[in-house]
């Protein structure tokens, strides 16, 4: 299965720069909300786990930029696991122009399960470590 679909967007024009294509500081954004919803995938309920005061804190990201996206462009992210660490998830997010399927960028970002009573990373959840197992990237180290 690998790669899921986490997140669906237009590049909307307050979205965009002078040049009209979609500012970077808005790739982040994007970024971030298919990370929550991949963690959900992933059997993270963002919800309940906030009342255990559990979240995800990223600690990476390196993000190739590879084609524009226009204003007034659909895009959407698919996300797939690298790796899987004691309390860290690496994973890859590919941002794609909808209309064309051409990936506009890669974002690989790592996030850690943090425990925020304790201010400190905590083992990801056994149950978690088995849903992951169905979403390893192909080219996974």
């Amino acid at each position: 299965m690998a790669a899921v679909r986490t997140f669906s967007a237009v590049a909307h024009t307050w979205l965009c720069d002078e040049m009209g294509h979609m500012n970077t500081r808005n790739y982040v954004g994007m970024f971030d909300d298919a990370m929550q919803h991949f963690m959900l995938v992933l059997g993270h309920n963002a919800m309940v786990d906030g009342e255990r005061r559990l979240g995800w804190a990223d600690v990476r990201h390196e993000i190739d930029y590879k084609a524009e996206v226009p204003e007034g462009a659909l895009v959407h992210v698919e996300c797939e696991v690298l790796r899987v660490g004691n309390s860290s998830i690496t994973y890859r997010q590919t941002l794609i122009l909808t209309e064309t399927n051409e990936v506009a960028a890669v974002n690989k970002a790592t996030s850690v399960l943090f425990d925020l009573k304790k201010r400190s990373a905590t083992p990801i959840p056994a149950v978690m470590r088995e849903k992951v197992a169905g979403y390893i990237a192909e080219d996974a180290a």
